[in-house]
């Protein structure tokens, strides 16, 4: 998985923003979505499974419905 640094995610919002200039809902969802593709870029399909199944785990490990 690759992290992303303070600034790319300020970047991130920054375009969402300008995407979605007057709905906060879909800046959100849109910002997500970019981060986890991302994160996953240049994962096999087996690898992104595993990364998001665990996701999954952690969630609801603590709670968390999905």
């Amino acid at each position: 998985m690759i992290a992303l640094t303070d600034e790319e995610k300020k970047q991130l919002w920054e375009e969402v923003r300008k995407e979605f200039p007057d709905d906060e809902m879909m800046q959100q969802i849109h910002y997500v979505r970019l981060l986890h593709y991302y994160r996953v870029r240049g994962m096999s399909s087996q690898e992104r499974v595993r990364f998001f199944n665990s996701v999954l785990e952690k969630s609801e490990k603590i709670g968390i419905p999905v």
